[in-house]
């Protein structure tokens, strides 16, 4: 049960008056000249202004001010916390001339007042959480003396001549990416930042018909560019509203479409930026339980008792009655019955009784899966610096057995903070990506309660989701702000290309922005082309397919679904998605082959992406088949839906779980629907020659790996 709750923050600096000045209120106190922001786990309002609506647009995650204002971040008032969740505040974008001081940073996930960041030089500084980098804040610092133009006295607000763009590990990084503010990637980023915090921007499926078209700030801006002659040309955008508008937006928001194949089983979905009544904004999200046969909503939980808070990322048990669902910005972790969405334990993490016998705390835990050959279930603390692990007791509860630290004991770095962890398919490894110390962790399970870690290499900025092969080969790594993919060797020694590689080394780095050309966008002028036309950029979650063949992700900067052939570890597609694009997991397609589904935080649809449609091993002919609206709540539900229907959709799993390892402990009924091939996705010989699930004889179930 939580006992946290958000307390109101005095408004720092405001827009007030009609004509674009500066304005004060004069009922604030002492801070009445500073920018306050709360660090809240309200969706779309991470960084608040006091509930204090932006005068030109809906968000509340802006503030132009004067050069010389303090910028404060609030996540302790009067010794009561603003939020459940750990967080950092980081420098995401600044102006390339911001001196080091003017950029902010923490070594470790906090809850700590950040007050007093001066900022003097004109242009965008953009903040974010690096544990959930969909928390975004923005101050424009203006100089009062920039024009629309030389005989007009109206305002023009500086955006700065370059920006700098975090895609290292510190915000002191000389190599982070600067950029000309009148560019592509420039009115990417002012795009992405006013449809994050404006939930009124998030794109709604209920609309058919309608044009999708966000609302961005009327006003003018001054932007910059290098000509061909080294010279900085400025100009003013006299309407950023209508250049973003004409830029990117205006498609018809379709009808749903069923897939024509129908799926197996259910797809759950956690549809994290859900508010419910009984649970208010502070704790949102909702679990959407999917229908794959008939492609229709059966159920919502909300788990308003609980107060379950951005519910983020699910898992089933191996008799697929218990789902495992984590919350990315609460402690707790929940036992659901699958069957009628009834909770069966709530274990909180951080104050609960089952980590204070240990003295141990999981703060924020992210992801959850459970271990193949002893169903022991594992979620990735990632507020802290490990792994816990918990047992499953017979009548489907869990027990806190341990935490599993994820430094290299030869060589600690700063605080870990792993996200998407992935298990390996016989439960003896484990991968995590390292998302604060932007790096990856192999490690090795020698019994129920010991390991040791293999080996932790570097990968890229913000690492934040992983997928191992499923005979465990390689794995893939996505680096949220390194926009690429690292494929990672496995826990033994292998030759790939080529080159001999030890475990857990890194075998090469694939960019998601290849051709890309951040003044320009995708050219034909370039020497490499966009794939598809399209780019990737701010990847998240990468499952690889259950045979192996594709790695696939969602990329939340360019909006589209990113495949990987893993056979050559090339991206080979870039199919577009919605915004926000972020979550993905497999399901079986009915008669044989695999769905991919898909989910976007802003956009409230779940896709179904039949990226092999005639199971040929190529994607050439990927397409997206359908899809699923989560915003009907005319279901058996636990607490009225209030608002941001069906949003913020990111975990995601089918069920029945078909990855190899997990497919073979399927109970009976579950094998039956599956084709021969589904239930051994690799073969025999790939699987340790365990055999396929025809022969019962041949000895599945617990010890089908001993």
């Amino acid at each position: 049960m939580k006992c946290v709750r958000a307390l109101p923050l005095i408004a720092g600096l405001m827009l007030g008056t009609a004509n674009l000045a500066f304005a004060l209120n004069p009922t604030e106190p002492i801070y009445s000249k500073d920018v306050n922001f709360k660090v809240t786990d309200i969706p779309g309002h991470f960084f608040d202004r006091d509930g204090v609506p932006n005068t030109h647009a809906g968000t509340r995650s802006l503030a132009i001010v004067p050069q010389g204002t303090k910028v404060n971040f609030w996540q302790d008032i009067g010794g009561v916390k603003v939020a459940e969740s750990k967080h950092t505040v980081t420098s995401l974008i600044w102006p390339s001339t911001a001196v080091v001081g003017e950029r902010i940073d923490q070594a470790s996930a906090n809850q700590d007042n950040h007050l007093g960041l001066v900022l003097n030089t004109p242009g965008l500084y953009v903040y974010v959480c690096k544990l959930h980098p969909y928390m975004l804040g923005a101050v424009i610092v203006d100089d009062p003396s920039t024009k629309t133009g030389p005989t007009n006295d109206q305002p023009a607000y500086d955006i700065g001549d370059k920006l700098t763009l975090l895609v290292k590990r510190e915000v002191t990084d000389l190599n982070n990416l600067t950029f000309d503010s009148n560019s592509n990637l420039g009115l990417r980023a002012l795009r992405a930042f006013f449809i994050v915090t404006d939930p009124s921007n998030w794109k709604d499926y209920t609309k058919v018909g309608q044009a999708y078209k966000p609302t961005y700030p009327a006003v003018p801006v001054v932007v910059a560019k290098v000509d061909q002659n080294n010279q900085t040309i400025r100009t003013v955008v006299p309407d950023l509203n209508f250049a973003l508008q004409a830029t990117f937006d205006g498609d018809t928001i379709p009808a749903q479409k069923k897939p024509h194949i129908k799926g197996i089983g259910e797809v759950w979905v956690d549809t994290q930026f859900e508010l419910t009544k009984k649970k208010g904004p502070n704790f949102p999200g909702t679990m959407t339980v999917v229908s794959a046969t008939d492609w229709k909503v059966k159920r919502k939980i909300a788990l308003p008792d609980q107060k379950m808070n951005n519910g983020h990322n699910f898992w089933p048990s191996h008799d697929q009655k218990e789902i495992y669902q984590t919350e990315w910005q609460g402690n707790s972790l929940y036992v659901i019955n699958r069957s009628n969405g009834k909770l069966i334990q709530e274990l909180d993490l951080v104050n609960g009784p089952e980590v204070a016998a240990k003295g141990i705390k999981c703060h924020d835990p992210a992801h959850v899966m459970t271990r193949v050959n002893t169903q022991q279930v594992h979620t990735g603390c990632n507020g802290d610096d490990g792994v816990l692990e918990l047992n499953r007791l017979p009548n489907g509860t869990l027990q806190v057995n341990r935490l599993i630290s994820m430094q290299d004991p030869n060589n600690p770095t700063k605080q870990t903070q792993p996200h998407a962890h992935w298990m390996g398919f016989d439960g003896q490894h484990m991968v995590t990506p390292n998302s604060n110390s932007a790096d990856s962790t192999l490690y090795e399970f020698t019994g129920l309660t010991t390991g040791q870690v293999l080996s932790k290499h570097e990968t890229g900025a913000v690492s934040i989701a992983s997928g191992i092969m499923p005979d465990s080969s390689k794995y893939y790594v996505t680096n949220y702000l390194g926009h690429s993919i690292s494929v990672m060797n496995g826990p033994q020694p292998r030759t790939w290309y080529g080159t001999l590689y030890q475990p857990g080394e890194k075998i090469k780095e694939i960019s998601l922005l290849q051709g890309y050309d951040p003044v320009n966008g995708c050219t034909s002028n370039t020497p490499v082309k966009c794939v598809d036309g399209l780019i990737g950029g701010f990847p998240v979650q990468i499952p690889v397919s259950p045979d192996g063949k594709f790695a696939i992700t969602g990329n939340t900067l360019g909006g589209t679904i990113s495949i990987v052939d893993t056979a050559t570890d090339t991206l080979v597609r870039l199919i577009p998605c919605d915004p926000g694009c972020h979550g993905v997991n497999f399901g079986a397609k009915k008669g044989g082959g695999y769905y991919a589904y898909v989910t976007p935080k802003f956009a409230n649809r779940l896709m179904v992406l039949d990226y092999d449609p005639n199971n040929d091993g190529k994607v050439d002919d990927a397409e997206i088949v359908g899809w699923v609206v989560l915003a009907n709540d005319n279901v058996p539900k636990d607490d009225n839906i209030s608002g941001n229907k069906g949003q913020g959709s990111q975990g995601i799993m089918a069920v029945p779980n078909v990855y190899n390892g997990w497919v073979q402990e399927l109970p009976i009924g579950y094998k039956a629907q599956l084709t021969k091939k589904q239930r051994n996705p690799i073969g025999k010989k790939g699987h340790k020659g365990y055999g396929d699930d025809d022969d019962d004889k041949r000895g599945h179930g617990r010890d089908h790996h001993r």
